[in-house]
């Protein structure tokens, strides 16, 4: 009796949707700019008053100064 083989996709999970690009708002991308201009790097409790006082999540701002960091080198 011959065993009969799967498709090799068939038991993988459907893939995710892709987030939807952020927009920032002008007075964010200035105050996140000053920000870089003073201070490459933010530790956690800098990057949390920041995300906070701009109305981001400290994830948005974690990733915009990498992403900045990564233009400017």
């Amino acid at each position: 009796m011959a065993r009969r083989i799967g498709h090799p996709y068939q038991n993988r999970t459907p893939p995710k949707r892709k987030k939807p690009r952020t927009s920032f708002t002008r007075l964010q991308i200035a105050e996140l700019e000053k920000r870089f201009h003073k201070q490459k790097y933010l530790a956690s409790a800098e990057r949390a008053a920041l995300a906070k006082s701009l109305k981001m999540t400290d994830a948005q701002v974690k990733t915009w100064f990498q992403n900045r960091r990564t233009k400017w080198r």
